[in-house]
């Protein structure tokens, strides 16, 4: 019989992976130097603008269906 432990550790070990493919980091920052921290900048500032845009959409969509 299989050890109920060993597959947390696999579910795990799919989304460290599924994280360090989609580009993000684990438990640490892979920010070495100034290209690397630029990147990152206009990684944020492109977040923070869609989260921008979907709260304005949010907002036009709550308004219309007034």
């Amino acid at each position: 019989m299989a050890s109920r432990s060993a597959v947390p550790k696999i579910r795990i070990a799919g989304l460290e992976r599924a994280a360090r493919f989609a580009g993000e980091s684990f438990a640490y920052e892979e920010l070495s130097g100034f290209e690397t921290r630029q990147g990152a900048e206009a990684a944020q500032l492109r977040r923070l603008w869609w989260a921008a845009a979907i709260v304005a959409l949010i907002g036009l969509a709550i308004v219309a269906l007034r």
